[in-house]
């Protein structure tokens, strides 16, 4: 019997399983197992499905240098959104595009890292209380996890600070423009 059938069998047939279960444990200690591998005459070769895992992993190659590339254009794009509202815009844009790729490549941490990107933006475009329900949304999500990765928590609180900071200049500007 080759190695192929047998594990099939194994698998696929529970009274199959059970006959050689019970050889396996009414076999004395003293009498050895052995075991003759035999190579098959033609290895089976499922090429349809080598051909759909080719293709799954140029695209994953694909996306991650398009995901590289979107996070070098989004980060200048954001430097220069506190300068500038339509960069922030911008950013806001390529962070949601970022966003949409990060659940293609099936990566949470992406996605939420993605998130927060988003949140930077509102805060540049001071929509302060959509940012802060992003942050904290993230913040949570991942203190929830057995093992929260720490730079994430750390992503959060620093964009937390960066959404105070930012809320407080904007209340004192708005107090000034009042008197």
């Amino acid at each position: 019997m080759q190695l192929v059938d047998l594990l099939l069998n194994l698998r696929y047939f529970p009274r199959f399983r059970l006959k050689v279960a019970n050889e396996l444990v009414n076999r004395k200690p003293s009498n050895p197992i052995t075991i003759k591998l035999v190579p098959p005459a033609q290895e089976h070769l499922d090429y349809h499905w080598g051909q759909r895992a080719v293709h799954m992993i140029w695209e994953l190659i694909e996306l991650t240098e398009l995901m590289a590339w979107l996070s070098t254009l989004g980060g200048a794009f954001s430097a220069l959104g506190d300068y500038q509202l339509a960069c922030a815009d911008t950013a806001a844009k390529i962070s949601l595009h970022q966003m949409k790729l990060a659940f293609r490549l099936g990566d949470p941490s992406l996605v939420a890292r993605c998130q927060l990107y988003l949140a930077i933006s509102l805060i540049q475009r001071c929509e302060f209380a959509t940012a802060k329900q992003i942050i904290q949304r993230v913040y949570r999500s991942e203190r929830k996890q057995t093992e929260p990765e720490t730079r994430l928590l750390k992503m959060c609180q620093g964009i937390w600070a960066k959404l105070r900071y930012e809320y407080d200049l904007h209340q004192r500007n708005e107090a000034r423009i009042k008197t």
